[in-house]
C-alpha cells in the first residue's frame, strides 16, 4: 500500500469518526430538551396527604443516615493504625528472610505471640470494618430506592410543599455521593486489613513451621563439639549477640504490652486490694495486746507487707497473661527476685547467702543466654562454665539442706528439687559438649528456673499461710475468722496450696523445654474432642464447667450457712426466722448454679429434659422419700411451721430445733444429743411446737389436803404465795381448782404461767416446795395415805 493511499483511508476512518460523535451529541441534546419541554403530571389534590407523610418519612431517614455517617463510620483511628501494623509486619518478614535460619527456638516463639496479637488485631479491625462496609451498602441501597421513586417526581401547586420535595431530593444525592465516596475509602481500607492479615498469617505459618523444623532437629548435632570449636567460626560476640538481643528484647516487650494494658491494669488493682487488706491486718494486730506474740509465728510479712504483696504481684501476674513472651517473663522474673532477696536474704545462713546470691546471678546469665538471637564462641563456653558452678551448687545443696535457714522450717521437697536441677544440668553439660546447642540452651535454662521457681512458690505458699493467719489474730471475734479457722484449716490449705504449686512447676517445665504449645493443643483436644453416648454429644469441657459450676455453688451455699446459721440456737432458746429464709437463699443458689452450670456448659434444653424424664423414672422407683424430704424441706422453709430455736415435739423425740436442712433438720434434745429428723416426718406425723406463738408455757401439779381441812383458806393461801413469785405470769393468773374427792384427801389442781419454757421445770419445783411451806406454816398437812385409821398426814 502506498503513502497516499494509506493517508487517504486514515482520513476517511477519522472523518467517519468525528460524524458518529457529532451525532450522538445532537441526539442527547435532543433528548435533554425533549426532557425539559415534556410536561410533568399535576399531582392531584388527593395524594398530597400521602405525599407529604411520604416526604417526612424520606426526611428523617436521609437526616439519620446522614448523622450516622458523619458520627458511627468513622475508621480514621484504623486507618492511623494500620500503616503502623503493616509496618510492623513488614520488619518482622525482613528479619525472618534475613536471619529466620538462625533464631532460636524462644526467638521463633516469641515472633509467633507477637504476630498472633497482630493477627488478632488486624481481625478485629477487619471484622469491624466488613461491618461498616456492609451497612453503608445497605444504607446506601435504601437511599437509592427513595430516589428513583416515581412519586416524588411530580409537580405541585404549593410552594412549600414543592421546596420541601425539591431539599429531600438534592439532600438524597449529596447523601449519596458522600455515601459512595466512605464506602470506597472503607473497602480500600478493608483491601488493606486484608492483605496484612494475610501476610500475617502466612508469616506466622513459615515460622511454626520452622519452629517446628528445628524441634525436630535439634537432637541433632548443629555445631562442632565444644572442645573442636573455634571463635573464627561465629560471625558475632557474645557482647554483640547480648546487646542485640536487649533492644528487640525492649521492643517486644513494648508492643506486647500495649495490646494488654487492660490486663496490666487488672493485676494492679488486685496488688492494691490485697496490699490494703493485709496492711489492715497488720495495723489491727500491732495495736493488739499480744501484738508481739502473733507476730512471732509469721516470718515473710513481718519483714514488710508492701514488698510481700510486690513479691506475690510479679509471682501470680505473669499468669495473667495466655501465652506471654519470654521477654515479658523474664522482666516479672527480674522485679520478683530482687522482691525475693529482700524477703528471703534475713533467713538464710551465711553459707546460704553466699549461695543463694551465687544462684541469683546464674538466673541472670541463663536468662540472657536464653533471649540471645545467634550463637556466639563466648556463649558456648559461658554456658559450659555457668552449668558446672550450678551442677556444684546443687550438690552442695543437697549436703547442706538442713543448714540453711535461720527461723524458717526447711522443705522436705529441696533435695527432690535439686536433683532434679542436676539431671537437667547434666543433660546441657552434655549436649553443649556434643554441639547441640539447642539442647544446651533449653536444659540450662530450665534448671535454674525449676530451681528459682520452686524456692519462689516455696515462699508463696507460706506467705498465703501467713496472711490467712494474720486474719484470724486480727478479727478473733467476727465470724469470718471462725469460718477459715487457721488452726483448723492450715493442714488443708496447706495440701491444696501445694497441689496447685506442683501443677504451676509442671507447666512451667513443659514451657521451658518449648513444649508448652503442645501442651496447649493437647488439652485442647482432650477436653474440647467431642464425644457420644448413644445419640447425646458431649465435651469434657462442658463436663468439668458443669462440675466447676455446682462446686462453687456448693461453697456459696455453705458459705451463707456458715454466716447466717445458729449453730448455737439450742443454748440460746431464742427463736430464730433466719434459718428459713437461709435455707430458700440456698436452694436459690443451688437453682441458678444447677441453671449456670448448665448454660456454661452448653447442655441443650432438650438433652436436659430428656435427663429430667430419666430421674422421674429414678424418682419413681427408689428415690420418693429423698424427694419427699426436699419437698418438704421447701414446704417448711415457705409455711414456717417450725424455726430455729423452737421446742418441739415429735413421736416420742422433743428438743430444741438447732437447723432445718434441704432434706433434713436437726433437734437438739435435753440430754445433749442430736437428732436428725427428715423433713418428711415433720410433715406427716404429729407435731408439737412449744414455741411457735411465743415460749410461755403452762405448768401443773395436783396436792392432796385432809378432809378437814378448810379449802377456801387453802386456796387462798396458795394463791398469795404464788403470787409472789416473780417467775410466774401474773396474766394469766394462777388457777387453783379442787381436782377430786379422793378416798384419803381432798385432791387441790394448781395451773400456772411461765415466761420461758426453757425454766420451767425449775419455777414448777419452787412453786411446789413454796406452797408446801405455806401449807405446813398454817398446820396444814399435804395427805397421801391411810396407815390404820385411813388417815395419814405428812
Amino acid at each position: 500500500m502506498s503513502l497516499a493511499d494509506f493517508i487517504k483511508k486514515t482520513s476517511a476512518a477519522f472523518l467517519t469518526i468525528i460524524t458518529i460523535f457529532f451525532a450522538q451529541q445532537v441526539s442527547a441534546q435532543q433528548k435533554r430538551k425533549s426532557l425539559v419541554v415534556k410536561k410533568v403530571e399535576l399531582l392531584e389534590d388527593s395524594k398530597v396527604p400521602l405525599l407529604v407523610a411520604k416526604i417526612e418519612t424520606y426526611n428523617f431517614k436521609i437526616d439519620r443516615d446522614n448523622f450516622l455517617l458523619q458520627r458511627s463510620y468513622d475508621v480514621s483511628s484504623i486507618e492511623k493504625e494500620v500503616p503502623a501494623i503493616i509496618e510492623k509486619v513488614n520488619r518482622f518478614k525482613f528479619r525472618f528472610e534475613k536471619s529466620g535460619g538462625h533464631m532460636n527456638l524462644q526467638s521463633l516463639n516469641s515472633s509467633v505471640i507477637m504476630l498472633g496479637e497482630v493477627s488478632d488485631n488486624l481481625g478485629k479491625y477487619k471484622f469491624l470494618v466488613d461491618g461498616y462496609r456492609e451497612q453503608l451498602a445497605k444504607s446506601n441501597e435504601d437511599l437509592q430506592k427513595i430516589l428513583r421513586d416515581k412519586e416524588l417526581n411530580v409537580d405541585v401547586e404549593d410552594s412549600i410543599l414543592k421546596d420541601q420535595l425539591q431539599d429531600v431530593l438534592e439532600e438524597g444525592r449529596n447523601l449519596a455521593v458522600s455515601q459512595k465516596n466512605t464506602l470506597a475509602k472503607i473497602m480500600l481500607l478493608s483491601s488493606h486489613i486484608s492483605v496484612a492479615l494475610l501476610q500475617t498469617r502466612d508469616l506466622s505459618s513459615d515460622m511454626v513451621y520452622l519452629s517446628i523444623s528445628k524441634k525436630v532437629n535439634m537432637w541433632s548435632q548443629e555445631q562442632r563439639p565444644l572442645f573442636k570449636t573455634k571463635a573464627s567460626e561465629y560471625e558475632y560476640s557474645f557482647s554483640e549477640t547480648a546487646a542485640n538481643a536487649l533492644q528487640r528484647s525492649n521492643r517486644i516487650l513494648v508492643i506486647f504490652l500495649s495490646s494488654k494494658i487492660s490486663i496490666f491494669v487488672l493485676g494492679i488493682f488486685i496488688f492494691g486490694l490485697l496490699t490494703i487488706w493485709m496492711m489492715s491486718n497488720m495495723r489491727r494486730i500491732k495495736k493488739s495486746e499480744n501484738a508481739e506474740a502473733i507476730l512471732s509465728q509469721v516470718n515473710f510479712l513481718r519483714r514488710g507487707v508492701f514488698v510481700s504483696s510486690l513479691f506475690a504481684f510479679f509471682t501470680y501476674i505473669p499468669f495473667f497473661f495466655a501465652n506471654p513472651t519470654m521477654s515479658l517473663l523474664h522482666t516479672f522474673e527480674v522485679f520478683r527476685t530482687a522482691t525475693l532477696c529482700f524477703l528471703l536474704v534475713p533467713f538464710l545462713t551465711r553459707e546460704a547467702r553466699v549461695m543463694w546470691f551465687s544462684m541469683v546471678l546464674l538466673w541472670v546469665f541463663y536468662a540472657l543466654d536464653d533471649i540471645l538471637l545467634d550463637s556466639s564462641f563466648g556463649e558456648r563456653w559461658a554456658l559450659f562454665i555457668a552449668g558446672i558452678f550450678l551442677f556444684i551448687l546443687c550438690v552442695e545443696i543437697i549436703r547442706k539442706r538442713t543448714r540453711l535457714f535461720v527461723g524458717v522450717e526447711s522443705s522436705a521437697a529441696i533435695k527432690a528439687l535439686a536433683i532434679f536441677v542436676i539431671l537437667q544440668v547434666g543433660l546441657s553439660l552434655l549436649f553443649n559438649l556434643t554441639g547441640r546447642l539447642s539442647l544446651a540452651k533449653i536444659f540450662g535454662v530450665s534448671a535454674i528456673q525449676c530451681l528459682m521457681l520452686g524456692i519462689t512458690l516455696k515462699v508463696f505458699c507460706t506467705m498465703v499461710l501467713e496472711s490467712i493467719y494474720l486474719q484470724t489474730e486480727a478479727y478473733q471475734s467476727s465470724r469470718f475468722s471462725d469460718f477459715i479457722n487457721y488452726k483448723e484449716l492450715q493442714y488443708r490449705l496447706q495440701r491444696y496450696l501445694w497441689v496447685i504449686a506442683s501443677v504451676v512447676f509442671a507447666v512451667s517445665f513443659i514451657r521451658n523445654i518449648t513444649y508448652y504449645d503442645l501442651l496447649i493443643t493437647a488439652s485442647s483436644n482432650f477436653f474440647y474432642h467431642i464425644r457420644s453416648i448413644g445419640s447425646y454429644k458431649f465435651t469434657l469441657a462442658s463436663i468439668a464447667i458443669f462440675i466447676c459450676v455446682i462446686w462453687l455453688s456448693s461453697i456459696i451455699s455453705g458459705f451463707i450457712s456458715f454466716f447466717f446459721g445458729h449453730e448455737n440456737a439450742g443454748a440460746g432458746g431464742k427463736r430464730n426466722s433466719l434459718n428459713s429464709m437461709m435455707l430458700l437463699i440456698r436452694l436459690a443458689i443451688w437453682t441458678v448454679g444447677f441453671l449456670i452450670a448448665v448454660a456454661a456448659a452448653g447442655i441443650p434444653i432438650d438433652k436436659l429434659s430428656i435427663m429430667l424424664g430419666a430421674l422421674g423414672v429414678g424418682i419413681g422407683f427408689g428415690l420418693q422419700n429423698i424427694v419427699n424430704n426436699l419437698v418438704s424441706g421447701v414446704i417448711i422453709a415457705f409455711e414456717r411451721p417450725i424455726q430455729v430455736g423452737d421446742q418441739i415435739e415429735i413421736g416420742n423425740k422433743s428438743g430444741i430445733v438447732k437447723e432445718i436442712g434441704v432434706r433434713s433438720s436437726k433437734i437438739h434434745s435435753s440430754e445433749g444429743s442430736d437428732i436428725i429428723v427428715p423433713n418428711g416426718d415433720l410433715l406427716s406425723q404429729h407435731l408439737i411446737n412449744w414455741t411457735m406463738q411465743d415460749r410461755s408455757k403452762r405448768v401443773e401439779f395436783t396436792i392432796g389436803v385432809p378432809y378437814s381441812t378448810d379449802i377456801n383458806n387453802a386456796r387462798k393461801l396458795i394463791a398469795d404465795k404464788l403470787a409472789k413469785n416473780e417467775n410466774i405470769l401474773p396474766m394469766p393468773k394462777p388457777v387453783i381448782i379442787l381436782q377430786d374427792f379422793g378416798e384419803f384427801a381432798i385432791s387441790i389442781r394448781t395451773l400456772l404461767w411461765v415466761a420461758d419454757l426453757s425454766i420451767a421445770g425449775e419455777v414448777r419445783t419452787e412453786a411446789m416446795n413454796d406452797v408446801k411451806t405455806v401449807l405446813s406454816d398454817a398446820g396444814i398437812n399435804l395427805q397421801i395415805r391411810a396407815v390404820n385409821d385411813k388417815s395419814s398426814d405428812i
